[in-house]
């Protein structure tokens, strides 16, 4: 197991929430709902314990932080103490489980479950008490005569979700309860409404299958991901490469996030082509962005195209680092919007009185900072995959089995000039794949002063003898680039490299006019509270991810820029 240490801007953001979010949660307050089964009004209380704790696990499993270890051994088994004899883990009492999120919130205890087990302590009682969970829920069903997607919400897109923990749970026990509820999910379409895998495979809009809940739906084809390594099926991975597809070109925002049409930005709605637009609702749920970066996640796994991971590094620096709160403490559940027009950052509201300091968002928020290290350094089959390259010590084991350090060094992603060493004891020979962005038009790679030839967005395979103090040098090309509005309006953005560029009241008028020299060049600097100021022509734009981050009415933004003014 490789172990990534950040210390850029997504490292640094991944301490903060840590010290001021993860290690501060109330975890008995969120075990008590089902503790005491009181959740009588059908609301999603029972979401909140496996969100923010499969997140602690993540965050702790490169940070090593103990004092967080403790916290997440002592409710995992707070948690358990819950369990009745016949299994059960539920928030809902027992006259009214499997209605509304009843069997949401049993999935993502399932999931911070298996992520225990997973990633901290192989536990037979943890495995144990998941397992009878899945063992009552579907007695349960059998006894009420209902199929899985038949009990939640959004036309079955929620429940149905629950595909991706039972496939992760069988591979560990091959447990046939698991399998069952995993196939019966599969084979009625995630959704009572219709089959959305046969939908995606027909190619139909995101926003046109089921309620085109983002989120959700999302959830359920990154569980079709996981089940395609059980059961593979060509019908279906083209079904699991459309939907991507489909959502990269219609939904996701300049920014890397999705998510609009009503009041909290939480639908597909053709949003890469509304995104400019004050009259499409909200914008950005931060749980889509991290539903988004999941799915992005076992795309890349499985076709190991870089241009995917392209996308979460769009995501990771802009969307997800932009929903912080500069402490670390809240996030925001409604991106500022619209991006063509003076905006403000948000921080998330308590979603229910009786339960505070707990929203949807402000839970997934650090689940998505906690998986920019798995992105950083990736293991397969061929060889090592680097994908980020902000500041980083990685510590890995070599094919042979030794310990093996990488140091990744430079000022990414405001600079363009990584430095990558590798500190071993023995020579060996393995390959190093190196992610060489679409956006680097020109990429250098030196290697030991040896020039090696790049091709934008693809992997740069480096198979060689691997010796001690090995130096690579990346000189990625950070030109600006312009984005015009790809619904058509008279909008452009821009760019450079993977950050997102902005005008912040802080520094310039927002809603001034923007205009461009005819050669696109900008002058760097450093700025107050940001992580990059870009000088260019008339402009002074900061990066998307810092601008608007007093989180105040008057500190505001905007993205897009009108055209022919």
């Amino acid at each position: 197991m490789a172990i990534v240490t950040l210390r850029g801007p997504l490292g640094n953001a991944l301490e903060k929430t840590i010290i001021n979010r993860l290690k501060k949660v109330n975890c008995k307050a969120m075990v008590d709902p089902f503790r005491f089964r009181s959740e009588k009004d059908f609301r999603w209380r029972c979401e909140f314990w496996g969100k923010v704790v499969r997140s602690m696990i993540l965050a702790w499993k490169h940070s090593g932080d103990q004092e967080l270890l403790q916290i997440i051994q002592d409710t995992v088994r707070d948690i358990i103490s819950t369990q009745t004899p016949d299994g059960c883990i539920s928030s809902y009492p027992e006259e009214l489980q499997l209605r509304e999120w009843d069997l949401w919130g049993r999935k993502y205890v399932l999931s911070g479950l298996y992520r225990y087990y997973e990633m901290i302590d192989q536990d037979p009682i943890v495995l144990r008490a998941a397992l009878n969970m899945v063992a009552h829920m579907k007695k349960q069903l059998e006894e009420n005569n209902r199929r899985l997607i038949d009990t939640g919400n959004h036309f079955g897109l929620a429940v149905a979700s629950i595909l991706g923990v039972l496939v992760r749970l069988y591979r560990v026990s091959n447990d046939k309860n698991c399998l069952e509820l995993a196939d019966s999910v599969v084979n009625n379409g995630a959704c009572h409404l219709h089959n959305i895998y046969i939908a995606a495979e027909d190619n139909v809009p995101p926003a046109q299958i089921s309620n085109g809940k983002a989120y959700e739906m999302t959830s359920c084809f990154e569980g079709l991901c996981e089940y395609l390594k059980i059961r593979p099926n060509v019908t279906l991975r083209k079904s699991a490469l459309n939907y991507y597809q489909q959502v990269l070109e219609r939904e996701i925002f300049i920014t890397g996030g999705g998510g609009l049409k009503d009041e909290m930005g939480e639908f597909w709605y053709d949003g890469a082509l509304r995104q400019t637009s004050d009259r499409a609702g909200k914008l950005g749920e931060t749980c889509v962005t991290t539903t988004w970066l999941h799915y992005c996640s076992e795309i890349l796994n499985m076709t190991e195209d870089s241009r995917v991971a392209d996308e979460m590094e769009r995501s990771f620096y802009n969307a997800l680092l932009g929903a912080m709160h500069p402490v670390g403490d809240t996030w925001m559940h409604i991106n500022p919007t619209p991006l063509a027009g003076s905006s403000y950052r948000t921080k998330a509201r308590d979603q229910m009185r009786d339960f505070p300091g707990h929203d949807c968002c402000l839970a997934q928020g650090p689940e998505g900072l906690a998986m920019s290290p798995e992105f950083t350094f990736k293991t397969s089959e061929k060889g090592f995959f680097i994908n980020g390259y902000e500041n980083a010590t990685i510590n890995f084991q070599t094919p042979s089995g030794q310990q093996a350090e990488i140091n990744i060094t430079g000022n990414y992603p405001v600079q363009g000039n990584v430095n990558i060493s590798m500190n071993m004891t023995d020579d060996e020979e393995f390959a190093i794949f190196l992610r060489i962005p679409a956006w680097s038009e020109k990429t250098t790679v030196i290697v030991n002063g040896e020039k090696m030839v790049a091709e934008p967005g693809q992997y740069l395979e480096l198979r060689k003898c691997w010796k001690n103090e090995t130096q690579i040098e990346l000189q990625l090309n950070m030109t600006l680039k312009v984005v015009r509005d790809p619904g058509g309006r008279d909008y452009f953005a821009v760019k450079r490299g993977p950050l997102v560029l902005a005008q912040d009241s802080r520094f310039t008028t927002v809603g001034s006019p923007v205009i461009l020299p005819e050669k696109l060049e900008g002058e760097i600097s450093a700025g107050k509270d940001v992580m990059m100021c870009c000088k260019i022509g008339n402009a002074l734009l900061c990066d998307f991810a810092s601008a608007g981050n007093y989180f105040t009415p008057s500190n505001t933004l905007q993205v897009w820029f009108k055209e022919n003014l």
